[in-house]
């Protein structure tokens, strides 16, 4: 097996807290010698914080990506599914930072989420012959196809093999909420959605690896970023402080 890359992508929403602490824990149990790029879309609170071996990329005034000129070209886009009203906010926001990422750190990273804490080493997910690790999970709540995705609480990705599969992360075609149509099927891929499809249809040769990624993690819960929930992240935080101080 080749060298392990050593790269750490983690996409920020407004919650400085929780990103300080899933850095922090990244070094204290997955290992000291990563480096992290923070892709920071915050609206409200940025992540602003000063960390060795972290680079931060600014868009929170839609620098790299302009999500408001993105989001004109859906006009009648579903307006009852996803977040904060069919995708203002969420998985497509989500998805297509996911694909930038691809070009920003083209040698392959492992996406990690802002609002989870790790237990011990993620050093195994780093799989050079494997185009993805991750947890996959085949039943996705209120999905009415059962559209299965790859998780991206923890998620390895070969870049370099992915792309020369002609595989994606992000396609408009296939978007949680992008396009019209509550019962349109391809409004109903989420995050890791059209990842895992790709792999299978591409590259089955290099489907990936299966992982059960609950015993290396503690998770927040989904939607921390568009929760007022200080306090409480807080509190969390001081839970679990093993973990991350």
């Amino acid at each position: 097996m080749k060298k392990a890359i050593r790269e750490v992508a983690i996409i920020h929403y407004n919650t400085p807290e929780l990103t300080t602490a899933a850095i922090k824990s990244l070094r204290k149990h997955g290992g000291k010698d990563y480096h992290v790029t923070v892709f920071d879309n915050s609206d409200r609170r940025p992540f602003k914080k000063r960390m060795k071996g972290v680079t931060i990329i600014d868009n929170t005034c839609g620098q790299v990506i302009d999500f408001d000129k993105f989001l004109a070209q859906f006009p009648g886009r579903e307006k009852g599914i996803g977040c904060a009203g069919g995708c203002g906010f969420g998985s497509a926001k989500h998805m297509r930072t996911v694909q930038e990422l691809w070009k920003i750190i083209p040698q392959g990273f492992l996406l990690m989420e802002s609002d989870i804490l790790l237990r011990e080493s993620v050093d195994h997910m780093f799989m050079y012959d494997r185009a993805a690790v991750g947890h996959v999970v085949m039943h996705q709540y209120r999905n009415p196809y059962q559209i299965g995705r790859i998780m991206p609480l923890l998620c390895f990705m070969n870049v370099p093999v992915l792309v020369a599969a002609g595989a994606r992360y992000f396609d408009p075609e296939r978007t949680y909420g992008l396009l019209p149509g509550y019962y349109n099927i391809n409004n109903w891929y989420d995050t890791g959605a059209v990842l895992l499809e790709d792999i299978r249809n591409k590259k089955p040769q290099l489907v990936g690896r299966h992982m059960d990624i609950k015993p290396l993690m503690v998770h927040y819960g989904s939607g921390s970023w568009r929760r007022n929930d200080l306090e409480q992240q807080k509190a969390w935080l001081e839970e679990h402080k093993e973990l991350w101080q």
